[in-house]
């Protein structure tokens, strides 16, 4: 699934391109599933803050079998069930990984599922190890990181309030496991915010939709409270006045999950051990590979909840 022009989701195409070939130390796999992330809409629409060559392939998660073993490769098996994280191209029914970054997948986690552990899950935890809070405000919160953070949040003993944009998206964060759930749709939920609190504000924000819900959401911030931004799903920044930190000695920072690659594989253990002990369940919305188009639709609308999921 490629695009040769940037634009709206009508630029994706089924193209035809030759079956890869694994090299010294890469596998070939066949993919089963392959993840989907809103960087993916914001590279085809030309705005990535990563630079990319036309034509394109999206995406950065995979889970599938192994079908061919380059040089030197020993520790992996042909027909291994496995997830492995790729600079992209993941859209595809075949694609060369590293061996050294291919994970292989307990018998009872599918597809469609481990595709949420390679890059919104460690998102998640590397989000969490930002620091030490005791309470922590989720923006977005059924998205496919938000829902992570929410339980992981709640397997490390913090308390959580989730933020969502719609009243028909509380119930899936309440199910989630958060103390308190608001709406960003609803004028005063700030205020909602703060009285889940005691009026203490809370320890840190996790900010993925930036605009005027980001910026709101630092006024939830407590005393000596982080501010954590890691995305812009509605499309624009998150502004402040820099000054407005002085008083309560706050802190903004941004988060990306490829600024810290060595760090991937020991969330996804975290993530896996979580999981085994029946503490993480992992929502997916999944779509055909040839419906590519409606699942970036449905994903800029805002329209999905959990990891989105192409399937071959």
């Amino acid at each position: 699934m490629q695009f040769s022009e940037y634009g709206e989701a009508d630029v994706l195409k089924v193209v035809d391109l030759p079956t890869p070939r694994p090299g010294a130390g890469e596998v070939l796999l066949k993919v089963a599933a392959a993840g989907m992330n809103y960087a993916d809409l914001l590279q085809r629409k030309g705005l990535s803050h990563r630079p990319i060559t036309l034509p394109f392939v999206s995406g950065y998660e995979v889970a599938g079998t192994i079908e061919a073993l380059g040089e030197g490769v020993t520790d992996v098996q042909v027909g291994q069930r496995v997830m492995a994280l790729l600079p992209s191209g993941g859209y595809a029914e075949y694609v060369v990984a590293r061996a050294a970054q291919v994970i292989s997948l307990p018998a009872e986690l599918g597809n469609a599922e481990a595709t949420a552990l390679l890059s919104q899950g460690p998102t998640a935890v590397g989000l969490l190890n930002t620091g030490d809070y005791a309470s922590v405000l989720i923006l977005a919160a059924t998205g496919g990181v938000g829902s992570l953070l929410v339980q992981v949040a709640k397997n490390r003993g913090q308390r959580v309030i989730a933020a969502v944009g719609s009243e028909a998206k509380k119930a899936a964060a309440q199910a989630s496991g958060a103390d308190a759930v608001v709406s960003y749709a609803e004028a005063d939920w700030v205020q909602q915010v703060r009285d889940a609190t005691d009026g203490l504000g809370v320890a840190a924000s996790f900010d993925a939709v930036g605009g005027k819900v980001g910026t709101e959401a630092l006024q939830t911030l407590g005393a000596g409270g982080t501010g954590v931004i890691y995305g812009e799903a509605s499309g624009e920044p998150t502004r402040l006045a820099g000054q407005q930190l002085i008083g309560q000695k706050q802190v903004v920072r941004g988060f990306s999950l490829f600024a810290e690659p060595a760090k991937i594989g020991e969330a996804t253990a975290e993530l896996l051990d979580y999981f085994r002990a029946g503490k993480l369940q992992l929502p997916v919305q999944t779509y055909p590979v040839a419906e590519a188009q409606t699942a970036q639709r449905d994903m800029e609308s805002r329209r999905t909840q959990g990891k989105v999921v192409l399937l071959f």
